[in-house]
């Protein structure tokens, strides 16, 4: 199982739409998913029609502030092949429950293992901040996907995060490393042009190929509680996210044939 997670500390910058519409393509392809959600927001389970339980400890807040969480209990099923873990208002704290307890970064890691057979890709929907949460995602990551909206502010909140991302690779998740990915991107306004061109000259071949662009259709597809492979198969939006993960694929698996051949 290969865990993807998809953050940036800054809110608004089609996180949430990027990871619900990628695990929706992952599962059409055949791969099998699971989404977890570990925003208090609860974002990315509105998205495909999910409510977030009552009980916490039948949502992601269990994969991290339960020792031994009752996994199978926790995931609910979206579409064929595609799996959530909901979000739940708890998570909003998280932090302060998990202040005092050792080893607190790689609970999300541990409770992920009890299913690393059923899935083969897991992505997680990471909350607007660097808090526990985030920090446990990054842990249990074998890449971030940074979302950047492509506007002025778009590298005032990444600096930070990459901070963390180095600090979680040099002390916790050696293999954890990360590209960078262009969201709400609007070819015809210069701003945004200059802005991914900037991207990609400072994240090199880190940045991905694949563009998310600004369409109606992704914002449709959301107030409709679907994902946009249900609600507009075939437009812009699902093309976006369909190259967005036939590139993470090949990437991945590159990564992985190179890392198998130096180890022989």
């Amino acid at each position: 199982m290969r865990t993807i997670a998809i953050a940036n500390q800054k809110g608004g910058v089609g996180k949430t739409t990027t990871a619900v519409n990628l695990s929706a393509c992952l599962a059409r392809a055949g791969y099998r998913t699971l989404l977890v959600d570990l925003d208090h927001q609860t974002n990315a389970s509105d998205h495909l029609g999910i409510d977030s339980p009552e009980d916490e400890a039948l949502s992601s807040w269990a994969l991290l502030a339960e020792s031994r969480p009752n996994v199978q209990a926790i995931i609910q099923p979206v579409s064929p092949n595609l799996m959530i873990a909901p979000g739940h208002i708890a998570l909003a704290e998280i932090d302060l429950e998990l202040q005092s307890v050792i080893a607190r970064e790689v609970r999300l890691r541990k409770a992920l293992t009890l299913v690393a057979d059923q899935f083969d890709y897991t992505i997680i929907d990471c909350a607007p901040s660097v808090g526990v949460a985030t920090v446990n995602a990054l842990c249990a990551a074998y890449r971030v996907i940074i979302a950047i909206q492509t506007n002025r502010f778009a590298f005032g909140a990444v600096k930070r995060l990459m901070k963390i991302i180095s600090d979680v690779r040099e002390s916790i998740n050696p293999e954890l490393g990360f590209y960078a990915l262009a969201t709400l991107h609007r070819s015809n306004v210069n701003i945004h042009r200059d802005v991914l061109a900037k991207l990609q000259e400072f994240f090199g071949d880190l940045t991905l190929n694949a563009v998310i662009r600004h369409t109606a259709t992704l914002a449709e597809a959301s107030a409709n509680r679907q994902s946009i492979v249900d609600y507009a198969g075939g437009s812009k939006g699902h093309l976006d996210h369909q190259t967005l993960m036939e590139e993470l694929i090949s990437r991945v698996e590159r990564t992985t044939t190179k890392q198998k051949t130096q180890a022989i």
